[in-house]
């Protein structure tokens, strides 16, 4: 860990110009703390983006943030939390953007196939994934990355299969799907999603966006018909 004082600014000339660290009245203290925290988790994905997980530290935060360490440490204890908060946003963005997807194609057609459901909850997930790219190689980079992330994933897992669960129950003629069927698809398909985008971005498959839906879906579907043959 970089050891620098509190006070030192970051090696950017324009931070004691920032408008996150001059105070501003009627701001609650409470509304600035959640302000530049935001700020740190956009700068992280921002360096991330432009130079490469390895380029990732506290100090290059500070500097694409604009703001002094006392303030990254103000809201993260080290790098490994600011990451950690990255991946949380990103995931938890995928998850709302997938659920409120399969509710939508629930509440216009109670009978959509299954085929349906999948391919439009992989597009909102998709969307999410791909604005910017660098979301979706952030988030195939950092699950291989150990440390904080780890718990993360389980979690943002957790939430998947919430959703694969209550999808699957409607779809298998009366069958109950358990927690550990769902849970085995949600991690299988979640590893598979990850895997097909991450070379999509990486141009190692030519496709289109509405082909990687596509086939990401024929994927999950033979997860899922696995899967569910299996009793628990």
């Amino acid at each position: 860990m970089e050891h620098t004082s509190d006070t030192t600014l970051c090696q950017d000339a324009r931070v004691s110009d920032s408008p996150l660290i001059r105070p501003y009245r009627g701001v609650l203290a409470g509304d600035r703390v959640a302000s530049r925290r935001e700020a740190l988790i956009d700068a992280a994905l921002e360096v991330f983006a432009t130079e490469g997980w390895a380029a990732l530290s506290a100090r290059r935060i500070c500097e694409q943030a604009g703001l002094t360490r006392r303030y990254f440490y103000e809201s993260f204890d080290d790098l490994d939390a600011v990451l950690g908060a990255a991946f949380d946003r990103i995931t938890g963005q995928v998850t709302q953007a997938v659920g409120a997807a399969v509710s939508a194609a629930i509440a216009a057609d109670g009978e959509a196939p299954l085929s349906e459901l999948v391919a439009q909850a992989i597009s909102a997930g998709l969307e999410v994934v791909t604005t910017p790219p660098s979301n979706g190689r952030f988030l195939a980079v950092a699950q291989t990355a150990g440390s904080s992330i780890a718990e993360r994933r389980a979690r943002s897992i957790d939430d998947l299969a919430a959703i694969v669960e209550a999808v699957l129950s409607i779809h298998r003629e009366g069958q109950l799907v358990g927690r550990k069927q769902a849970r085995i698809v949600a991690v299988a398909t979640n590893g598979a999603m990850l895997r097909i985008i991450d070379s999509w971005l990486g141009d190692e498959l030519d496709l289109t966006k509405e082909e990687v839906v596509s086939w990401a879906t024929i994927v999950a579907l033979g997860i899922i018909d696995a899967v569910v043959a299996v009793p628990e």
